[in-house]
């Protein structure tokens, strides 16, 4: 396994700075989200960067994930 990487997001439940931790395993990306409830808020700097990060990991699964 790959080391994780984290993407910062705002959450409603601690009014804070929480981050997403994604990483790779095998043939699987897994997204850790600080929340079960959904309900993250995300500027717009944080959602390119969430963006950038799932294509770049996606990108090393096999198959490529492709791209758009």
């Amino acid at each position: 396994m790959r080391e994780p990487v984290l993407v910062r997001c705002n959450t409603v439940e601690h009014d804070g700075t929480e981050s997403l931790q994604l990483s790779i395993e095998r043939d699987r990306l897994t997204i850790i989200t600080p929340t079960v409830y959904n309900r993250t808020r995300w500027s717009a700097e944080q959602a390119r960067t969430l963006r950038d990060t799932l294509t770049r990991l996606l990108c090393q699964l096999p198959g490529g994930g492709g791209s758009r």
